[in-house]
């Protein structure tokens, strides 16, 4: 893979970390499941991740 596909993968990562942390505290602050609109936004990043990434395999750039 390309630099720059391991650059977005870091950032999913690191996004999805964050709103884990911001909704659930992870045992240091009061619990609060996700929320709708963090369901939202981590499947709308990962799911563009993975069609970029299947668009680039189709074309070959992978």
């Amino acid at each position: 893979m390309k630099k720059n596909t391991w650059i977005a993968i870091a950032i999913c990562i690191v996004l999805t970390l964050a709103a884990v942390d911001g909704s659930t505290g992870w045992g240091w602050t009061e619990y609060r499941p996700l929320r709708n609109f963090d369901y939202f936004g981590l499947g709308v990043s990962w799911l563009l991740f993975i069609f970029v990434l299947v668009r680039d395999k189709i074309k070959g750039e992978a």
